[in-house]
This record gives C-alpha cells, structure tokens and sequence, in this order.
C-alpha cells in the first residue's frame, strides 16, 4: 500500500516522546546537576544541559501539534521499515561523545558533522566542508571563549605534549 502523505505518525510520536522526555529533564535539572560552585550560572555546568534540552523542546513542538491533530497520515517508518540513516548517525554521536574526551571539542566536531553529512546523503563538497567548518568555529567561539566553558585537554594533547 503506497503511503497517502509524506507524514508519518510514527516520525511525529517519536519527536514528541523526546520533547516530553526534554521538558521533564527541564524541570528536573536543576536538581540532577550539581550546581555549586565559583562559576557564575554562564559557566556552570547547567548551561550546557538547558541549551540543548530547550533545542530539543522547540523542535519537538511541530511534531506535537501534528500528533494532537487529527489528520491522514499513516504509522509507518521509511527506509524500507528501518531507520538505517538515524541509527547511523546515533552511533557517530555515541563516538563523538567519546571523541570529545580524546581528541577535544574542535577535531571531533568536525570529524562527527562531516562524517554524519555524508552518512545522510548529503554528497556536495561545499557542505561537507563549510558545514562542520562553520559550526565547529561557531562553537568553539560560542562555548570556550564568549561563555568561557571550561572543556578538558584533549587525551592526544597530554600524550604528545609530555
């Protein structure tokens, strides 16, 4: 049976279990993170969690408003049943989490959004190069030196530089 609209319910029930699940760490976070502390609240350790927690959230919203409306749009998933291209790109992020620790936040950036790009089909060399150039300078500038969050020296750093 060939699929009626481009939406699926499935897509939408996903992307509102994970603004749910956002909002309830939300409300939750000032007690799950530990907050003392020198650091101003810009530099603390919960600045980073309630960024991407309220990124989440807002890009759930759309998914919301389409599961609480009725519609005709079908349950399915696409990739023949599979979502291959979303576990891909999961698995880079679990080593992207693992590369921050060893080679920093600049080269695993980098590595995870040119890498993860390609893995979504995005082949043209302009956007496999500006892309993760432009966000990792976005970031690094964002995160180290306007907010000044303290990252750790990349494990290859203390390797070489003994």
């Amino acid at each position: 049976m060939k699929n009626s609209s481009l939406n699926s319910r499935t897509h939408d029930l996903l992307g509102s279990v994970l603004g749910v699940s956002a909002l309830v760490l939300l409300i939750f976070s000032p007690w799950l993170v530990d907050t003392t502390g020198p650091d101003p609240f810009y530099k603390g350790p919960l600045v980073f969690p309630l960024i991407t927690l309220g990124l989440i959230l807002a890009g759930s919203v759309p998914s919301l408003i389409r599961l609480a409306r009725p519609g005709d749009a079908l349950w399915y998933l696409d990739g023949q049943g599979k979502p291959f291209r979303a576990a891909r790109v999961l698995g880079c992020l679990v080593l992207y989490l693992g590369g921050l620790v060893i080679f920093g936040l600049e080269i695993s950036t980098l590595v995870f959004l040119a890498v993860a790009l390609k893995l979504v089909g995005q082949d043209s060399r302009a956007k496999l190069i500006l892309v993760p150039l432009l966000v990792t300078v976005i970031l690094t500038v964002i995160f180290k030196y306007s907010l000044g969050i303290w990252f750790p020296e990349p494990l290859v750093m203390q390797i070489f530089m003994e």
